[in-house]
């Protein structure tokens, strides 16, 4: 069964949407993110599944939500890597977060 996002208020679809045109446009310099895409039962936030690297936008406050063992578990050991970036930090500092980004997929090549 699929586990369905919450609807987005609007600040959230805002910091979402400006993420993902980060990531569209690594797209055009090769890489391969997808949004909102299903995988081993999951709706993943954005996923590259060449470099196995997974982005996870959390809501809420940083260290209020623990993360759904689960789902890492069976990312884990298809061999994807689970970055969580909260939302209200991307907001704060986007550049932080490409960062992040950026230092994942080094890791992953």
């Amino acid at each position: 069964m699929m586990r369905r996002r919450k609807a987005l208020h609007p600040e959230e679809a805002s910091t979402e949407m400006r993420l993902w045109a980060y990531l569209r446009r690594l797209n055009e310099r090769g890489r391969h993110f997808r949004r909102r895409s299903p995988c081993r039962g999951f709706i993943l936030d954005f996923v590259d599944h060449e470099a196995l690297l997974v982005i996870d936008l959390l809501d809420g406050e940083p260290g209020r939500r623990s993360p759904d063992t689960a789902r890492q578990h069976v990312l884990a050991e298809a061999g994807y890597t689970v970055l969580r970036l909260w939302q209200c930090d991307v907001e704060k500092n986007f550049l932080v977060a490409v960062a992040a980004i950026e230092r994942a997929l080094d890791d992953r090549s």
